[in-house]
């Protein structure tokens, strides 16, 4: 990924930035910016950062590019030693008002008064979207422990305590009646789930630990049912995220961030 320290010694050193950055997420997607390649380059002068920004095509919608560009400026300002942060949105219809509104600190709704009547409307969508990322996490986990053998009053009857995690191993533990059982390569997956759905409010110490979309426990009898809407939850964000990223390659393939604006506006022949 491209680093510019402009103008000699930095006091910020560009590795803290990417680090801050590393979770902020594609809220339609919910994918890391920074994994996605959204995040075109970070420049450093002194204790200023300048983060720019691109998305996969022109028309990206207005509320999601100011979340993605105001998560951005947030993480980056909580920087030891960061003393201002400016974000610029490369390439987008709306990229000069929301980089002119997250630097001046306006909300959504203050700078785009049109698009929505309060920011709650705006937190309320990033709440929808990270409700389907948790749906997706519970998709993997109750995919892998049906395989495993358990049964559908099994995994009704656990508790959040039951889920453990060594992530270094990438392994998830269950604690069962009789035993645990061990699942290699989802440890990772299991301490995302559980932290995002705490973070919702979805899942509470001593609750269920799988709930739907309210926080609610699976219906009793219908846990096929159940799988089939988070099967369909999942490939709608694998869609998703598949052509966004393959709009993103064939937008910036033979081009810069700077000069893909310009050749995307002329008329076709």
């Amino acid at each position: 990924m491209p680093i510019q320290d402009v103008g000699g010694a930095s006091h910020v050193r560009p590795e803290q930035v990417w680090a801050a950055i590393a979770d902020v997420l594609d809220p339609e997607l919910d994918r890391p910016l920074v994994d996605l390649g959204f995040v075109d380059r970070l420049e450093i002068e002194g204790t200023a950062v300048s983060i720019f920004l691109k998305l996969p095509t022109f028309w990206c919608a207005p509320n999601f590019a100011y979340l993605m560009a105001s998560d951005l400026a947030e993480k980056a300002r909580a920087v030891p030693g960061v003393g201002s942060v400016r974000i610029y949105l490369l390439d987008h219809c709306a990229g000069e008002a929301i980089s002119t509104a997250v630097n001046s600190g306006l909300s959504f709704a203050a700078a785009f008064p049109d698009e929505v009547t309060t920011d709650s409307d705006l937190q309320e969508l990033r709440r929808t979207f990270l409700r389907k990322g948790f749906l997706m996490r519970q998709d993997l986990l109750l995919r892998r422990l049906l395989r495993a053998g358990l049964s559908e009053e099994t995994l009704r009857s656990r508790c959040l305590e039951d889920l453990s995690w060594d992530e270094a191993g990438d392994v998830a533990c269950l604690r069962l009646p009789e035993a645990a059982l061990q699942l290699s390569t989802l440890g990772r997956a299991a301490r995302a789930y559980v932290e995002r759905g705490q973070a919702l409010g979805l899942l509470r110490l001593g609750g269920p630990l799988f709930v739907d979309e309210r926080g609610e426990p699976i219906p009793g009898g219908d846990l096929q049912g159940f799988l089939r809407r988070l099967r369909a939850v999942r490939l709608s964000l694998l869609f998703d995220t598949a052509m966004c990223s393959a709009l993103f390659r064939t937008r910036y393939q033979h081009a810069s961030a700077e000069t893909a604006h310009s050749q995307e506006g002329e008329d076709p022949l």
